[in-house]
């Protein structure tokens, strides 16, 4: 069985690990916090200059209004983050949606919960327009990175979660 990672998915499951779910966290960058009210709106607004009203607003936002809101980007095939230059859509880049997505589910319990339902399931985000046609896979993000950094994150907190049962027993 599969669960579709999608924001209009009937599955309140696949909608909280959406990307596009209002799922406030906050992630640290030397003193400086940063908040961020969605993984999508960290996503595009990464792709403004570094200390920008716009990146800070941007990361404000959730769901298909983050999303557009990225659409006005300068074009460009690297992002600051932290004082470091990062390639679009290579190793550093998905390390930092890594770094989001696990900001997310260590501050909300209920994604946490989610996630955890979720075991048994292979994880798939096949998305489709308001037409039903499919759309085409994310150049910086794909599927299978996105897919395999949430397969990962459960294998964690799964395997915690057995620990931690079997130190009740001892």
């Amino acid at each position: 069985m599969t669960l579709n990672i999608a924001s209009y998915s009937d599955d309140p499951r696949a909608r909280l690990l959406s990307a596009f779910a209002h799922t406030p966290f906050v992630l640290r960058c030397g003193e400086r916090e940063i908040r961020c009210e969605s993984v999508e709106g960290f996503w595009q607004g990464l792709k403004f200059p570094e200390d920008s009203a716009e990146r800070e607003r941007i990361f404000g936002l959730w769901g298909l209004d983050a999303k557009r809101a990225g659409a006005s980007a300068p074009s460009s095939e690297a992002i600051d983050f932290c004082g470091e230059r990062v390639a679009r859509g290579g190793p550093a880049h998905h390390a930092l949606a890594e770094r989001a997505t696990r900001a997310k589910l260590g501050q909300n319990e209920e994604v946490r919960r989610a996630l955890i339902e979720t075991v048994g399931l292979t994880l798939t985000h096949e998305l489709v327009d308001e037409s039903g046609a499919p759309v085409p896979d994310s150049r910086t993000l794909p599927a299978a990175v996105f897919c395999a950094i949430w397969t990962k994150l459960r294998d964690e907190i799964s395997s915690q979660g057995a620990r931690d049962d079997t130190s009740r027993l001892a």
